[in-house]
C-alpha cells in the first residue's frame, strides 16, 4: 500500500523471507502501487453550493454517505492492489514451481531450429549462452530443475556454460553426452564424425558406461560412430569456432564441401553447370561478413567459373 500499517508491514516482511525467491516481483509490485495517482477533485462555485444544500437537508444521513463512500472507495482500492499484485505473482511465477492455490506447472521445453543462413544466440535459465548455427536444432527446458541443467542438440552450437558446481551442465546429442561445469566449447554433430572442440575450461565426452573421454583446452574429440570410439587432435580456432563471429572459413575444402558450406551460410539453393571434378578441386579462404557476391568474385578469380544469383537461388557455370 502507499500508506502500509505497522501491521501490513511486518506481513510483508513475513511473506518476503518466506519467499526470497519472489523478491524482484514483489519489488515490482510495490513499485506499480506506488505510482497510483487519484486525481483530486476540486468542485466549482455551483458544486459547492449544491454540497452546501445538501448538508443543510440532513446533515448527519449525509456523514454516513460520505463515510461510506469513503470505505467503498478504500475497499476499491484494497481490491484493485491485491488483484496487481495476484497478478504478477501469477504470471511471473517459475514454470515448474506450485502456486499458492493450484497444481504443479508442466516445465515447458524450447526448440530453435535454425533454417540455412540463419544464425542465432540463445541465453538459457542459468545464464548460460549458446551461438546457434545455421541448420541445427537446439532443446531446452523454459527452467532447469535442481539437480542438472541439460540441453539437446542436433546440429552445431557454441557454448558460454555458467559455471555451477552442484549441478552439471550436460549437452545430449544422438552420438554421445558431453558433461561440464563450466566453460566454453563447439559442438558439431552435422559431420561424418561428429566433434567437440574445447575452447576453455574442461568436459568430459560419455558415448556409454565403457566410453567416455575428458577433453583440456585446444583439443578435438572426433567420434567414430562405427565401432563408438574418440580420438583426440588439435584445432584451428577460427576454422572451427569462428563462424560464431561471422567468419566463413575454407580450409582446402573440396567443391562439394565449398556447396555445403555456401548453402549453409547464405540458404541459397545452389545449381551447378559443367561441375569440376573433385580431384581438380581445393579451396582455402577466409570471409569476414562478406556478401555472397564478393565471396564469388574472390572465388571465381582463382577457380574460373560464372555466377548468377537470383533472390535465393545461385547458378555455378564452369568451362
Amino acid at each position: 500500500m502507499v500508506n502500509p500499517t505497522p501491521e501490513l508491514d511486518d506481513y510483508w516482511l513475513g511473506w518476503l523471507s518466506d519467499n526470497q525467491g519472489k523478491k524482484a516481483i514483489a519489488d515490482q509490485s510495490r513499485s506499480v502501487i506506488q505510482r497510483l495517482n487519484f486525481k483530486e477533485y476540486k468542485p466549482g462555485p455551483v458544486s459547492k453550493q449544491r454540497i452546501f444544500e445538501r448538508v443543510k437537508q440532513d446533515a448527519q444521513p449525509q456523514e454516513k454517505t460520505i463515510l461510506n463512500r469513503r470505505i467503498w472507495l478504500l475497499a476499491a482500492v484494497l481490491l484493485f492492489t491485491a488483484g496487481i499484485v495476484a497478478a504478477l505473482l501469477y504470471f511471473n511465477d517459475t514454470p515448474g514451481e506450485q502456486k499458492a492455490s493450484g497444481p504443479v506447472a508442466t516445465n515447458v521445453t524450447l526448440k530453435q531450429s535454425n533454417d540455412p543462413g540463419e544464425r542465432t544466440q540463445h541465453i538459457l535459465p542459468d545464464g548460460s549462452i549458446v551461438d546457434l548455427n545455421a541448420g541445427s536444432v537446439l532443446e531446452y527446458p523454459q527452467s532447469f530443475d535442481a539437480g542438472t541443467r541439460t540441453v539437446k542438440l542436433n546440429g552445431e552450437a557454441f557454448f558460454e556454460v555458467t559455471h555451477d558446481s552442484s549441478r552439471p551442465f550436460k549437452v545430449a546429442t544422438e552420438n554421445f553426452e558431453v558433461v561440464v561445469l563450466g566453460t566454453q566449447f563447439n559442438i558439431n554433430t552435422k559431420q561424418i564424425s561428429p566433434t567437440v572442440a574445447l575452447v576453455e575450461g574442461k568436459v568430459r565426452l560419455d558415448a556409454d558406461a565403457s566410453t567416455s573421454l575428458e577433453l583440456s583446452p585446444s583439443q578435438m574429440a572426433l567420434f567414430n560412430k562405427g565401432n563408438r570410439s574418440f580420438t583426440t587432435t588439435s584445432f584451428d580456432p577460427r576454422a572451427v569456432t569462428g563462424w560464431k563471429d561471422g567468419y566463413l572459413v575454407f580450409r582446402e575444402a573440396s567443391f562439394s564441401k565449398v556447396l555445403k558450406q555456401l548453402h549453409a551460410w547464405y540458404g541459397v539453393e545452389i545449381a551447378v553447370r559443367n561441375a569440376p571434378t573433385s580431384t581438380d578441386w581445393s579451396y582455402t579462404a577466409s570471409f569476414r561478413q562478406e556478401s555472397l557476391e564478393n565471396v564469388l568474385q574472390s572465388m571465381s578469380l582463382l577457380r574460373h567459373f560464372e555466377y548468377q544469383i537470383k533472390n535465393d537461388s545461385l547458378i555455378l557455370s564452369f568451362q
